[in-house]
């Protein structure tokens, strides 16, 4: 039975994609995420992801140690779950069954129509890579195209390098339309942009100016807003795997 959500479909934060939905699960899965299970009526427990079955639509997630509680679970016609740490993930179930998978018992539920994940730091920046794995920003003036490299990015927006003499329209506040980014393995995702300041203007060895200016994303639709996300998730697990 797909689980109904009524308090958080319409947040900015709802992912309904259903191949989202299933990537953030599985990244749960592999990083063996903390989450809290609570059934109601006083009956809570600690729980994980231990798979995903994107084909037969299933969630398996571990059990309580005590049978008495697992039974209240499965008892309960609304069960919430919500991660306490990092970025916060929730959503809801109405019915968990007991099955037995080859490592032993687990809670199995239908994957959730709509999940809630929300950057708690929205202004956490994160580097991005450089060279050629940089990401480009495309940024679109009257009829010329300015292409520029992300330095870091947030859910809030990106910090990018200009060079040249920056044009007259990069004044405060100004938003600028028609602005896309190029992601890996997705390609260009069309995006509008609020110039916020320059940070740093310098010169490189040729002498050519170079700025680096702030510009945060504005009304970023939820399709953008998954992919921006994903890529964090992304870019924070290769920082880690370095370290």
């Amino acid at each position: 039975m797909t689980a109904h959500i009524t308090d958080f479909k319409d947040s900015e934060y709802a992912i309904h994609n259903h191949k989202e939905i299933i990537f953030v699960l599985e990244d749960m899965a592999k990083e063996r995420t903390t989450i809290t299970l609570d059934a109601g009526g006083g009956v809570s427990a600690l729980t994980s992801v231990i798979k995903v079955n994107a084909e037969a639509k299933n969630v398996f997630m571990d059990i309580s140690p005590d049978n008495r509680i697992n039974e209240k679970i499965t008892d309960s016609k609304l069960v919430k779950f919500s991660t306490q740490t990092g970025v916060k993930v929730r959503w809801h179930s109405t019915h968990l069954h007991m099955v037995t998978l080859p490592d032993g018992k687990a809670f199995s539920l239908t994957i959730p129509a709509v999940i809630e994940r929300i950057q708690r730091r929205a202004y956490f920046r994160l580097n991005t890579p450089q060279g050629s794995k940089a990401l480009i920003c495309k940024i679109t003036l009257d009829d010329t195209i300015i292409e520029t490299t992300v330095m870091n990015m947030s859910a809030e927006g990106i910090n990018v390098m200009i060079k040249g003499e920056l044009p007259e329209i990069f004044s405060q506040g100004m938003i600028l339309e028609g602005c896309s980014i190029d992601f890996p393995e997705i390609g260009m995702v069309p995006l509008k942009l609020k110039f916020c300041g320059i940070w740093t203007s310098v010169k490189a060895k040729t002498g050519e100016p170079l700025h680096r200016i702030g510009m945060a994303f504005v009304n970023l639709s939820r399709g953008a807003s998954n992919i921006v996300q994903r890529h964090m998730i992304q870019l924070e697990k290769d920082q880690i795997t370095k370290s």
